[in-house]
């Protein structure tokens, strides 16, 4: 299934072991249920690829955003437009093909328009982040045909605290950026009503690079949220309005004169939410949730003018019911979305467009003591009308699409996963309108209104096994018809090099691994050594590479655990990135080295956790071949990292 291009890695896979990655939060798999999943199944019994990443280990790998927090997970990669603005990839897709989601619910922001926008969807304040692999268009839309990662806040309360209240405080800086941060969340609640409330703030200077700083990317960004819910017997209904904000430099590199360009963002969010638990024997559980987004994104010259304004006013709805029949169950929903995107100003690439995109989606499964069977179908239209003042056509399109997978449990330690997805997608707006500078990005970008719909036939197998190791086993291939893709070109407009948009078949197919195994055992703790590897190889057919796509990626972490401490050593190889797309340059190979240092303290009404990592320990020069501003904006040098959280 695999190119004969991986093979030359096989016996690095082979000792590593091929995996879907679910071993990367450090929780108790049987206890963490995955929300984003169509029956909000336990961690082992997702018949998808997935990673759940909670508890100590989401706190630790807080990044400066959600792409550099997910960055080292398998299968996962981040664009890296400076540390504030770096959009996550899975499995080398990105852009429209990854939907970030808050809740279940679509961020609502512009994040996809552009690789220099932010994700608003704040991690900080997150209880878990999940990342469903493979397409996941049948819940989420068209448009997820890569993947979805979704920020679980639970800023509208579900369910009563433990006790009656809880909350935790924390506080985290690091060296490389000289980070401040302060994060808090409160629950309260009794009588059948919760009340929470969280909010952070974070400040960060230029970045330290080797041999220097990076400058223009210091970042400053604070947010909250208030939200309540009427809680009983048969389910809860509730709302919740939150507050985000980000302000954030773009590096331009060494040659530029000083300051730079800077992005301002911000986000009103307002939620409702419920859940109703019917009585009757058919229908489970029936759910609605309503998102309303006030989205404002200028882009700032450095004499603190307004060059480019965006604004942007999302609404989203979702209805869903699960149901049970014997041996069947599933959900059944409708989904409806729209965004009214303006732009005004010198560098306005995109015109104002309203998109509107109404789904219909089924899934359902069949499970016996040894075979869990899953099928689903999703039909969706969406129509995109450009501002009547552009004389551009609308374009409208509806797409179909379907899966099929199994999950067998071969003994009680060892199962096999098999997916097939058919999935469509209508172009996104800069795809079909884009025509004008971006001076971020340093791209002069061309769309093309003429963009016909992209569908993709999309496998994945893979194996779990557990016992005295933990592995599991993930391989895939998405193969696409009309895929749509930027093209970097050898022509200039106004000084930029031009990007068009095109389409062509192409090939995306590769591999991941994880394994967990114990070394030594004593009354005094425990040294375990957890390895993984990823790669993908991204190909247009009939011949030619893919832009930038990672590299294959593997390492591994020693870690000794005790009573109330945890220790720990890591090394993780980005090999040199060689298969590159015309026009496009090679990246260097690079070592990252890192440690980590935890005490926890069990107090009479909470516990308290102290943390200290180290990162590219070794100061070497990286730079990420996803990233197009990989050549002035390398990864952060040697940092060190401390944070305490207190739990109550």
């Amino acid at each position: 299934m695999v190119l004969h291009s991986v093979g030359r890695y096989a016996l690095c896979a082979g000792l590593i072991c091929v995996s879907s990655g679910v071993f990367a939060a450090e929780t108790d798999l049987s206890e963490v249920v995955v929300t984003s999943s169509a029956f909000r199944a336990q961690v082992q019994d997702v018949v998808q690829p997935v990673t759940v990443l909670s508890g100590e280990a989401l706190h630790q790998q807080l990044g400066s955003s959600i792409g550099e927090t997910l960055a080292r997970q398998p299968g996962v990669s981040a664009t890296y437009f400076g540390p504030a603005a770096s959009r996550p990839l899975i499995r080398g897709l990105g852009g429209e093909r990854v939907q970030v989601l808050e809740d279940g619910v679509g961020a609502l922001d512009v994040s996809s328009l552009s690789e220099d926008h932010a994700v608003s969807a704040e991690d900080a304040v997150a209880r878990q982040i999940e990342i469903m692999k493979g397409p996941a268009t049948l819940l989420f839309g068209s448009g997820a045909v890569g993947g979805a990662i979704n920020v679980v806040t639970r800023r509208i309360p579900q369910a009563l605290p433990s006790g009656g209240a809880s909350g935790n405080l924390a506080l985290r800086s690091d060296s490389a950026s000289r980070e401040r941060s302060v994060i808090g969340t409160a629950d309260v609640g009794q009588d059948g009503f919760a009340l929470h409330a969280d909010g952070y703030d974070r400040r960060t200077d230029d970045v330290s690079i080797p041999g220097g700083r990076l400058a223009n990317s210091d970042s400053r960004g604070n947010g909250g949220s208030v939200g309540g819910s009427l809680i009983g017997d048969s389910g809860y209904v509730g709302a919740s309005v939150s507050h985000f904000a980000d302000n954030y430099g773009v590096p331009q590199g060494a040659a530029a004169p000083p300051g730079g360009p800077r992005i301002d963002m911000r986000q009103d969010r307002y939620a409702l939410r419920g859940e109703w638990a019917p009585d009757g024997a058919l229908i489970e559980r029936l759910r609605a949730a309503a998102t309303h987004s006030d989205y404002t994104h200028a882009e700032m010259e450095p004499t603190g003018a307004i060059g480019t304004l965006f604004t942007q006013a999302g609404n989203e709805l979702r209805l869903t019911a699960d149901h049970r029949a014997g041996g069947l169950k599933g959900t059944v929903g409708l989904q409806y979305r729209q965004i009214d995107f303006q732009a005004q100003g010198e560098e306005v690439f995109v015109p104002p467009s309203l998109t509107r995109t109404l789904g219909a989606f089924a899934f359902e499964q069949y499970e016996t003591d040894a075979v869990t069977m899953e099928g689903g179908l999703r039909v969706e239209r969406q129509t995109t009308t450009p501002e009547k003042t552009t004389a551009l056509p609308a374009v409208g399109a509806t797409g179909v699409s379907g899966s099929l997978g199994a999950l067998w449990r071969l003994t009680p330690t060892l199962s096999v996963t098999a997916n097939v997805t058919h999935s469509e997608r209508q172009p996104a707006s800069p795809e079909l309108y884009a025509n004008g500078p971006h001076g971020a990005t340093r791209q002069y970008l061309i769309g093309d209104a003429g963009l016909r719909t992209e569908s993709a036939l999309s496998f994945d197998l893979g194996l779990r096994g557990t016992g005295t190791v933990n592995w599991a086993l993930s391989v895939y291939r998405n193969a696409f018809d009309n895929f749509i893709y930027l093209a970097p070109t050898p022509d200039r407009r106004e000084g930029l090099p031009l990007f068009d948009y095109r389409q062509a078949g192409a090939t995306f197919q590769g591999f991941e691994a994880v394994a967990e195994l114990p070394l030594i055992e004593r009354d005094a703790g425990a040294l375990g050594l957890r390895v993984s590897t990823d790669y993908v190889r991204g190909q247009l057919r009939p011949g030619g590479n893919l832009p930038q796509v990672p590299p294959l990626r593997f390492g591994g972490e020693l870690q000794w655990t005790a009573s109330d401490w945890n220790a720990g050593v890591s090394a993780w190889r980005y090999v040199a990135q060689h298969d590159v797309a015309t026009y496009e340059t090679p990246t260097a190979g690079y070592t990252l080295l890192g440690t980590s240092l935890n005490r926890h303290w069990q107090l009479a009404h909470g516990s308290l956790h102290a943390f200290l990592t180290g990162s590219n320990l070794a100061d070497q020069i990286a730079r990420r071949h996803s990233s197009p501003l990989k050549d002035i904006a390398p990864l952060p040098g040697r940092s060190v990292t401390v944070g305490l959280r207190l739990e109550l």
